[in-house]
């Protein structure tokens, strides 16, 4: 409870400043005061579970807050609160409300030349494409891939260089490295330590691009290492666009509790805009994950609302089968808003 009232007292600040910069706000852009921008987005999702329980969930409140100086002090800060339980059936309102806060990001950018940046904090690994864009106004479904989340560190601490001279004919590359444990690490399944990376994308038109991920990192608490391979690619054709990503993770190490040598998944999805606001879209994903005994499922339909550039309605409809790894089927709901 405490952490989702420091949530709302964050809020409470950005409307109390809003009068004083009200000209210099936009939605989907946040507050700018000279050199500094704050900003953020609300995921407030409806879940219907099949065998299971009902609920109303501010999925993530994120707060963005950004400056830009110098070519070398631009820092920037996101937190997050996540999981704040509104209504749970069978319970009273915020009766089960246990909300997580995170630091998702905690950096500064120094631009060495024009086209080479020196990134030094805590930040998003760049495997694959969702994974760097992953705020729900910016993505097409509630429910998130496995694919690009859950065999390798979201986040990296520590150095990353990043090389954005596409007009010259080169791909945009992020080269990143973490050379102990992550800064205020999330809670999960696994985590990691020691990771290096590389990540390229080859950018065609407005939209699509092609994208070539690899990684090397060691799972603690144990002797595992682990190299993955990723490939991303989206690419529109008029009215219809067609998105995949898709990971392959070698395991190292002598693990008595792990099944397989190796992790791997990958999805499609394919999406037709009805016109400028509404679109239908489907999606198709198989993951077999290195402590389970047989492979995941899950086939998605939906329907997403673009009410705003910066404001996203979602319905969509679950299938799962197989191993039971974070996905269910069922019906989930969910209203986005880049603020």
């Amino acid at each position: 409870m405490k952490a989702l009232q420091c949530g709302w007292l964050a809020g409470a600040c950005l409307v109390a400043l809003a009068p004083a910069w009200a000209g210099n706000y936009n939605l989907g852009e946040g507050v700018t005061a000279g050199p500094v921008n704050i900003a953020g987005y609300l995921n407030l999702v409806a879940e219907a579970p099949r065998g299971d329980v009902r609920q109303l969930i501010v999925d993530d409140l994120s707060l963005f807050v950004g400056g830009r100086f110098n070519r070398y002090l631009n820092p920037f800060f996101e937190a997050e609160f996540s999981g704040a339980s509104l209504w749970r059936e069978g319970r009273r309102p915020l009766a089960d409300n246990h909300p997580n806060f995170v630091v998702e990001r905690l950096y500064n950018d120094t631009a060495l030349t024009s086209d080479l940046t020196l990134r030094v904090g805590k930040m998003l690994t760049p495997v694959g494409e969702w994974n760097n864009i992953h705020a729900a106004p910016l993505v097409a479904t509630t429910t998130r891939p496995l694919t690009t989340k859950r065999g390798f560190p979201e986040y990296a601490t520590g150095l990353a260089l990043q090389y954005a001279g596409a007009e010259d004919g080169w791909p945009e590359a992020q080269l990143y490295w973490q050379p102990a444990g992550e800064f205020r690490r999330r809670q999960s399944e696994r985590s990691f330590h020691e990771v290096a990376g590389l990540h390229l994308t080859w950018a065609s038109g407005l939209t699509d691009k092609l994208g070539l991920s690899l990684q090397r990192a060691r799972v603690r608490g144990s002797d595992d290492v682990q190299l993955l391979a990723g490939l991303n690619a989206r690419r529109t054709y008029g009215r219809v666009q067609f998105e995949t990503e898709a990971v392959y993770i070698h395991i190292q190490g002598a693990n008595p509790v792990r099944l397989h040598a190796r992790e791997r998944g990958a999805y499609v999805m394919g999406s037709y805009a009805l016109d400028e606001r509404w679109s239908v879209l489907a999606r198709y994903e198989r993951y077999d994950d290195r402590n389970a005994a047989q492979g995941s499922r899950n086939a998605l339909v939906g329907l997403t609302w673009r009410q705003d550039p910066a404001v996203l309605w979602k319905l969509e409809y679950v299938k799962q089968s197989g191993a039971v790894l974070g996905i269910r089927t069922g019906v989930q709901a969910s209203l986005a808003v880049l603020f």
